[in-house]
């Protein structure tokens, strides 16, 4: 969709878009115990590049120039109760970008991160709404905190120098990401968000407003003789409107997303838009990242869910500079939600 979901925000990934949507929870206790999602480069959109791939490191750094590879496999296992919710955070992806063929350069941001986010949101006012309310509107404050240790590389690395040259020479993968650098950070993050919801019959309006990662999570590294650091994650402030309606039988949603209101970027950078449409058990999904278009499916079987989708994401710091091209795959297993 986009990944316009900050006034969507209505599935399990609820307190890493906008922990003021714990107030509209559809059922009054909601359990996702087991999910996996896996991302990977979309080479099947670039088939004649990979085509008599080659075995040779040079040979394949040339083939590889200037094309970002990215990998990616994680689970956030969660729940809620009633309008608190609680995730935790098992997450590994890979990113490696060669620039420069005179002097070939190696961009590497490697994570590994394992932690916990918590939540809460608190109705504002005297207006209510639930699962069971027809029409109504309902003004909502979301609190949330989040402790995350990561493991990994941010660094920018000679393709030849010694650094990565004595790298390559270990067996194992995890030695060879140690001689590349990889240290470990702890942090602390919170995030706040608004929430307005307005229902009438079928028909709702959502509007939403978040401050993630207040002032930056930033990760504390032990001292070292070459002061590497694992990557930070970024404060931003977004802002998200969505509009949905709902037959029962067949249902649709419209959203967009203005991302990184604190920050200086082109327009059509912030810009995030989505749709999904859906009957019991499947859904289309469709957005507009930033200039970049997205499409998926979801089948629900009862206690299995399964996503898959392809999607591009913008890793320069300006409008359509450098493109990723990416997939996704995502299985839910005995997620089950109750009325107490």
């Amino acid at each position: 969709m986009g990944d316009a979901f900050t006034a969507v925000s209505d599935d399990s990934f609820t307190l890493f878009y906008n922990p003021a949507a714990l107030g509209r929870t559809e059922s009054d206790f909601h359990f996702n115990p087991l999910n996996v999602n896996v991302s990977g480069t979309n080479i099947l959109s670039d088939l004649d590049k990979f085509k008599d791939f080659p075995s040779e490191p040079v040979d394949v750094a040339d083939v590889i120039m200037d094309y970002p590879v990215h990998a990616g496999v994680g689970t956030a296992p969660g729940l809620k109760l009633f309008n608190v919710g609680v995730s935790f955070i098992v997450n590994d992806s890979y990113d490696l970008l060669l620039r420069n063929k005179t002097h070939p350069m190696m961009e590497l941001d490697l994570r590994s991160d394992r932690g916990v986010i918590l939540g809460a949101s608190f109705p504002l006012g005297t207006q209510r709404i639930s699962k069971k309310s027809k029409s109504g509107n309902q003004t909502s404050l979301g609190v949330g905190a989040k402790y995350i240790e990561r493991t990994g590389v941010n660094d920018s690395l000679a393709l030849a120098g010694p650094t990565v040259i004595s790298a390559l020479g270990q067996d194992e993968v995890s030695e060879i990401v140690k001689g590349l650098g990889q240290v470990k950070g702890k942090a602390w993050g919170f995030d706040a968000g608004l929430e307005h919801v307005s229902r009438s019959g079928p028909m709702q309006l959502v509007l939403g407003l978040t401050a993630l990662d207040i002032t930056g999570t930033d990760f504390k590294v032990d001292e070292n003789d070459d002061d590497l650091k694992v990557s930070n994650i970024r404060d931003q402030v977004n802002f998200g409107v969505a509009g949905s309606l709902d037959w029962k039988l067949f249902n649709f949603l419209l959203s967009a997303d203005v991302r990184g209101l604190n920050e200086q970027m082109d327009f059509g950078k912030r810009l995030r838009l989505g749709a999904h449409a859906g009957i019991p058990g499947l859904k289309l999904m469709a957005g507009l990242n930033s200039g970049y278009y997205s499409y998926g499916a979801t089948v629900d079987l009862f206690l299995m869910e399964l996503t898959a989708g392809f999607y591009d994401v913008e890793l320069g710091t300006n409008y359509k500079q450098t493109k990723s091209k990416r997939f996704l795959l995502y299985l839910s297993l005995f997620n089950f939600s109750f009325d107490t």
